[in-house]
Parts: C-alpha cells; sequence; structure tokens
C-alpha cells in the first residue's frame, strides 16, 4: 500500500492530467468547476494544509460552490488534509455518491507490449473527437468541454477509432495520463479501446513518458479486466463526498 506521501505525489499528477477551467486555492485546498462536466473537475482536491479552522475552511467552499449553482464535492484519498476530514463531512451530513474509483498505474513500456491494434492520434481537438465525448457526456456544453479537454497542464493527445471509440492522453513529466476512454456499447469487445491504449502509450512513449496513470470505476470490472491486461495495476482509491 503506498503511503499518503505517494498518494498525494500522484494525485498531483492526475490533477495536472485534468484541469477544469475554473480553479480557485481556499487555505490549500483547490476548488474545480465545470459547469458539471465529470465528477473530479467539479469538485475540491483537498491535498493541501491550510491554517484556518476546519468549520470555516468547508463553510468557504460551501459558499464558493454555492455562487456557482452547486453542491460542493469533496475528492477524498488518504492524502486528504486535515486527517479526519472525511468523518467531519460526514458530521455536516455529507454522503458518498456514486462508486469508489481506482487509480491504477503502469509502466508505458507494458502498456505498448501488451496491447495492439491501429487509432488515429493527433494534437489537436477535432469536431468528430469531440462529438463522440459530448454523446457519451449526454451534454452539448461544447465550451466547457473544449476548455476541459485541452486545459491540461502538458502537451495532449486524441485518440480515436473512427466514431467508435476515443481516449486522450497526457504528458505531466515522465507520466503519461490516460483520460476520457469510451467505446460505444454497439462496438465493445472488439479491441477499440486496447488499440487507444496502445496508440496513446506509444506516443506519450515518444515524448518520453516512463509510467502511465489512468482512472477506473471500482465496480467496473470489464474495464479494469482490459487494464490489467495492459499492466496497470491499483495505487489507491477516492471517493467523493456531497453535501445533501
Amino acid at each position: 500500500m503506498p503511503s499518503a506521501a505517494e498518494v498525494l505525489a500522484l494525485e498531483e499528477v492526475c490533477y495536472d492530467v485534468w484541469r477544469a477551467p475554473d480553479v480557485e486555492e481556499v487555505d490549500g485546498w483547490r476548488l474545480r468547476f465545470a459547469n458539471g462536466l465529470t465528477g473530479r473537475a467539479n469538485s475540491v482536491w483537498p491535498n493541501g494544509d491550510g491554517l484556518l479552522p476546519l468549520d470555516e475552511r468547508i463553510e468557504r467552499v460551501e459558499a464558493w460552490y454555492a455562487a456557482r449553482g452547486a453542491a460542493p464535492r469533496f475528492q477524498l484519498t488518504r492524502a486528504a488534509r486535515p486527517p479526519g476530514l472525511d468523518d467531519a463531512l460526514v458530521r455536516r451530513g455529507y454522503e458518498q455518491s456514486g462508486n469508489p474509483v481506482s487509480v491504477e498505474t503502469a509502466s508505458v513500456g507494458d502498456v505498448v507490449a501488451r496491447t495492439f491494434g491501429d487509432a488515429d492520434v493527433g494534437e489537436r481537438l477535432d469536431d468528430g473527437w469531440l462529438r463522440v465525448w459530448l454523446a457519451e457526456r449526454g451534454t452539448d456544453d461544447e465550451a466547457t468541454a473544449r476548455a476541459l479537454l485541452t486545459g491540461a497542464a502538458g502537451r495532449t493527445a486524441y485518440a480515436s477509432v473512427g466514431v467508435d471509440a476515443i481516449g486522450s492522453g497526457v504528458v505531466v513529466g515522465k507520466w503519461l495520463g490516460i483520460v476520457a476512454m469510451y467505446t460505444r456499447a454497439a462496438v465493445r469487445r472488439r479491441g477499440h479501446a486496447r488499440a487507444i491504449l496502445h496508440a496513446l502509450g506509444r506516443w506519450g512513449a515518444a515524448r518520453g513518458c516512463r509510467r502511465a496513470v489512468l482512472q477506473v470505476e471500482s465496480t467496473n470490472p470489464a474495464a479494469r479486466a482490459l487494464y490489467a491486461g495492459a499492466g496497470f495495476r491499483p495505487s489507491h482509491e477516492y471517493r467523493y463526498l456531497v453535501a445533501p
């Protein structure tokens, strides 16, 4: 099991891979908002130490999200600060939302060696790729989607197999963050996701990436089996606590 410091280091990478268009720091916590698109981009990254009393920090978070018409949501791992934050939130009536998420890592070399298939890769977010992602998310908020999908801290690639499967990769130092993986239900189990992983792994390796990280619902056995076959192993989990 990784230490809290190791979890924090990986969470810093994941933060840079998937940056919300609206972010504000409040006493060591990072508040993120993306008009409801994805849980991570609309949650508190509560992994920094602060000086304010805990109740005051939480109240500032609640006011910030209320101003945006959203319920405050905390993304909690073992790196959350202060220790016991989850208990404090539960006492305020916060409840778990959705399934736990597994953060998983692999060697980029293993990803390339263990996968195969052909996919198109480009570093421009084209309209066709975006339409597939918007349809999967059930939204037509193109402006927020573009801001989110192009707002990562590092160089970004967009891979696709026609209009059937997509995925994105982001370079953060020596890390390749893999996000936005999606395959249409009608064409699953045909190797499209494996081809996307292969293409993104090769792209990342050519840009100096040595390790890869992705996130998958802990309760999604099909996706986890795919990623395990590509060399990914669990690092840690996170869960969301949301105000009632």
